[in-house]
């Protein structure tokens, strides 16, 4: 007999559906509302905190930190290469202009 899914691997499957569900539907809606897909992607979170999950580092790097807007380049961030110490990309919210660095390897 195969075993059963615990209560907590089930919610934490949903949630992930879910979260992915949202991020689709904020990332299609970022360009035309704005406001809404910044309310997605809160609800997002709220979801993963309750499951206790983490978002997805994907997902993560597209959003502001600062003001929780999804990230498009070129429309309202912009995204630089840096090669100072050590190489890494620099993404400036055009919003409220806070700035995020990722190492590149």
């Amino acid at each position: 007999m195969p075993r059963r899914r615990s209560p907590r691997t089930q919610v934490r499957n949903l949630a992930k559906a879910r979260i992915s569900l949202l991020w689709k539907q904020a990332s299609g809606d970022a360009r035309t509302s704005p406001e809404l897909a910044r309310r997605q992607m809160e609800i997002a979170s709220k979801v993963a905190q309750k499951a206790r999950i983490k978002i997805p580092r994907h997902i993560k790097r597209q959003l502001c930190k600062r003001c929780g807007r999804v990230l498009i380049p070129g429309r309202n961030c912009r995204v630089r290469v840096r090669n100072k110490r050590e190489r890494h990309v620099v993404v400036t919210c055009l919003d409220c202009g806070a700035v995020r660095r990722f190492p590149v390897r």
